[in-house]
């Protein structure tokens, strides 16, 4: 089973991640692409770069999965992937592409709500309803690195079970 790992990835903290979670999943036993690593399309050096270069070989990566684990933030790259495997696993071929499943680390989603402010002032974290329902709906929202990596697994031998 291969897994393509999407998130934000701009900031050296979002890179340093990014990385760190490849190697930890590796070391569970997955295949993993990284975006990150592929400096065909992440050469900062380099000007010959376009989007359409970029979208394409994410576009071709993910048609390699069989997941996209997404890692849930405002970028709207990783929801357009979701999005993409989303398809892929329900219209085009629902035996090789099982899904995307979510990863949500964002502290502030432990902040307990509070009904007496709201806007600015209500320090809780909100993740659109509509990407967690996709999510909910396909593989599964996950809160917990070790967490999503049991379910990343069961999903493996589930998947292993049915190919051979």
């Amino acid at each position: 089973m291969k897994i393509y790992l999407g998130g934000p990835m701009f900031s050296y903290a979002e890179v340093y991640n990014n990385l760190r979670l490849a190697k930890k999943l590796r070391k569970a036993g997955f295949v993993v692409y990284c975006p990150n690593e592929n400096d065909s399309i992440n050469d900062k050096t380099r000007n010959d770069i376009t989007a359409e270069k970029i979208y394409r070989a994410d576009v071709e990566k993910l048609e390699e999965s069989n997941v996209f684990l997404c890692q849930i933030a405002e970028d709207s790259g990783t929801m357009w992937e979701a999005g993409y495997m989303d398809c892929l696993s329900r219209y085009v071929n629902p035996d090789k592409y099982m899904g995307a499943i979510g990863l949500a680390t964002d502290i502030r989603l432990k902040t307990i709500p509070d009904p007496q402010k709201c806007g600015i002032d209500n320090q809780s974290m909100y993740i659109n309803q509509f990407i967690i329902g996709g999510l909910k709906l396909s593989l599964g929202v996950y809160t917990d690195e070790d967490l999503l990596i049991n379910k990343l697994k069961s999903i493996e031998e589930d998947y292993e079970r049915r190919h051979g």
